[in-house]
């Protein structure tokens, strides 16, 4: 499979991929001509911005996985303590969602802060009341969202010590329900609706515009990521490929040069077509690889 196929758009078994590669060929040396008279401002300009694309995509791609795995600690905290089926975790993460709306609380964050939350014996109700009083918490004492939650679960075994940087004079009741009802008094009138006060100042709105600008890079990798492994095998056989075939491909390389590649692979960039870019990009790895075995 890999052979036919690496044959066909290398040199052109086939016709209609022959003329299509031509197309590019051509199009590649008009491109090229433009590129060099960017001249060295212009070439350095547009190696930043590949490196500022290639930077948010793997930042995406990590901010996709973060957030499925907040998802998945919530799910696996759902599995794990019963008392939590109360609210289900759809209503949840809806919750989380509003909060996110009108404070700027990652709604992912919050997820994962409730998977913290319920190892203390919480049920589901429990921490869907204290969720909103955990994120007022969190921006009054500058803590992220899961220490905070760490500070809120221990206070239900007693451990209410953190709780004084806001004020609030914590005493061990003897059992989980009792200090439950403590700390969400002390929260209330500590620093209760501290978050939702705060999304209205200038640090607020930075707060907010992270969120989202947070969920279009989890989109992004959620797009991407499939993508990459798809190219990632692909570019497996290539590699294979290219050891077993390098006395037929040498040539070749030698007449892509490294301009010629980085022509490609801009044109590639500029059509936005996923096809284009991994086509592109096989070609100048084969011969990047040619140069580099030979």
């Amino acid at each position: 499979m890999a052979d036919k196929t690496i044959r066909m758009v290398l040199v052109g078994e086939d016709k209609s991929a022959s003329k299509a590669l031509k197309g590019v060929g051509d199009q590649a040396e008009k491109t090229e001509g433009r590129l060099k008279g960017l001249g060295t401002g212009g070439a350095l300009a547009l190696a930043g911005a590949a490196t500022a694309v290639a930077a948010f995509g793997a930042s995406s791609v990590g901010a996709y996985r973060d957030a499925a795995k907040s998802q998945r600690e919530l799910e696996d905290a759902y599995a794990r303590f019963p008392a939590t089926a109360d609210v289900s975790i759809e209503k949840m993460r809806e919750l989380n969602s509003a909060i996110q709306e009108k404070a700027g609380a990652d709604a992912d964050d919050l997820a994962s802060s409730q998977a913290v939350m319920a190892q203390y014996g919480l049920t589901g109700q429990q921490l869907a009341d204290l969720t909103p009083l955990l994120d007022d918490y969190a921006i009054k004492t500058g803590k992220d969202l899961p220490s905070a939650a760490e500070d809120l679960g221990k206070a239900m075994l007693g451990q209410g010590r953190a709780l004084k940087d806001v004020g609030i004079d914590f005493a061990d009741t003897g059992s989980v329900a009792g200090n439950f009802d403590q700390v969400m008094a002390g929260l209330r009138t500590q620093v209760g609706g501290f978050a939702e006060d705060e999304a209205g100042s200038a640090e607020g709105a930075l707060r907010k515009l992270t969120t989202e600008f947070g969920d279009v890079q989890e989109e992004v990798g959620a797009q991407l990521l499939p993508i990459l492994v798809q190219l990632g095998g692909i570019l497996l056989d290539v590699i294979g490929y290219v050891k077993e075939n390098v006395d037929w491909l040498g040539p070749l390389a030698a007449g892509f040069g490294a301009v010629t590649a980085a022509v490609w692979l801009v044109n590639a960039a500029l059509a936005a077509n996923p096809i284009g870019i991994v086509v592109i990009a096989i070609a100048a790895l084969v011969a990047g690889l040619i140069v580099a075995y030979n």
